[in-house]
């Protein structure tokens, strides 16, 4: 059966959408749902369906097997696929309405990965755009199809800051005057528009991973740290981050869904390391020599200031700001125990095997 990528499969089996199925998150997730929905029978094993918005991207994270890609066929534009083989992708814009209502059409549980995340101040409005509205919106279509459940990958910047020293877990209250981004309050209101849905009948589970590393694409995100430790890294910042393997964060997902872990958020952190303990062990695993300078606080939000300028002239991307220089400069630390305790058989991948799988992944793509 040939489908047109942009009207929802007809299917009598129960489907699954995944939004930002492109991305880092997304792509391994839908990996790992065709692994876990493998032992089930055809008749009954969902159909999954899986949002892009721009075809080249399709399995561009590098961990998406060639049997979930699109197969074009003659006369059959790149993006259409096949649902036979459990699989159908679907463009979709998720701030188009009807876009949106198309994808979300027939469907009974949807896993939300798309999200922008971005620390330029010039991305502000694209922010709250991107994460906050479009979540509403998808809110919004999952109520009017009769989307039986929501899966929402938040984020850490979601949470509120540390209240006297102590961990920060999913319990820490928020507070908008202490909120470390302009993404952290995008990815706040966000959760709002889902407790919304849950309010109005949906079912809804929320995730706020760490900062998400592992096998993936190195070009964007969080997973750059393994290219620029390769690349030569001479400086780290004396802050400290929480750590989590991005096959956990999709496993958590698939685990809370299947045992209906439903009107809660759990935290996802693996680890809690310094910069310098975190590049250390990449820079030795790659065999390179180990940032070894840690600037003051000064001289780096200088230097932020400076390539923010610079960026404004060329019109390239900034990646750093004010707001990643204080949370790189800041020690902090997570609490991901909750999910354990609701999850009797979850395990975190030890943040070693995750630095050497990520490596090792970096080194199969850039051969």
């Amino acid at each position: 059966m040939q489908l047109d990528s942009s009207s929802p499969a007809i299917t009598s089996r129960p489907v699954w959408v995944v939004t930002g199925a492109t991305g880092l998150v997304g792509e391994t997730l839908l990996t790992a749902l065709n692994e876990s929905l493998n032992h089930k029978a055809p008749a009954s094993r969902p159909l999954l369906r899986a949002c892009y918005r721009n075809p080249v991207r399709i399995g561009s994270q590098g961990v998406l097997p060639k049997s979930l890609s699109p197969r074009p066929t003659e006369g059959q534009a790149h993006g259409q696929a096949d649902s036979s083989f459990g699989l159908d992708w679907q463009s979709c814009d998720l701030n188009d309405w009807n876009s949106l209502n198309d994808l979300v059409q027939g469907a009974d549980v949807v896993f939300h990965c798309a999200a922008l995340v971005s620390y330029d101040p010039r991305d502000a409005e694209l922010l709250f755009e991107q994460n906050t509205r479009m979540t509403g919106q998808l809110v919004d279509a999952c109520l009017l199809a009769g989307v039986r459940r929501l899966v929402h990958v938040s984020s850490i910047a979601a949470l509120g800051p540390s209240r006297n020293g102590e961990a920060i877990h999913e319990n820490t209250p928020w507070d908008d005057k202490g909120a470390s981004s302009v993404y952290g309050r995008s990815k706040f209101e966000a959760e709002l528009e889902v407790w919304r849905g849950q309010e109005e009948g949906l079912e809804v589970i929320v995730v706020n991973p760490s900062v998400i590393l592992g096998p993936g694409a190195f070009d964007a995100g969080s997973n750059q740290m393994f290219r620029q430790v390769d690349r030569g890294l001479l400086f780290y910042p004396p802050g400290s981050l929480g750590v989590v393997d991005v096959r956990d964060v999709a496993r958590a997902c698939i685990d809370l869904n299947e045992q209906n872990v439903l009107g809660q958020r759990f935290l996802l952190n693996g680890s809690n390391l310094t910069f310098q303990e975190l590049f250390g062990e990449i820079a030795q695993i790659m065999g390179r020599k180990a940032p070894a300078l840690s600037p003051p606080y000064a001289l780096a939000r200088l230097g932020a200031l400076i390539q923010q300028i610079i960026k404004q002239w060329t019109g390239g991307r900034n990646y750093l700001s004010a707001e990643t220089v204080r949370a790189a400069y800041t020690r902090k630390r997570y609490d991901g125990s909750a999910i354990l305790k609701a999850l009797p058989g979850f395990e975190y991948t030890p943040w070693k095997k995750t630095m050497q799988d990520g490596v090792n992944h970096y080194r199969q793509k850039s051969v």
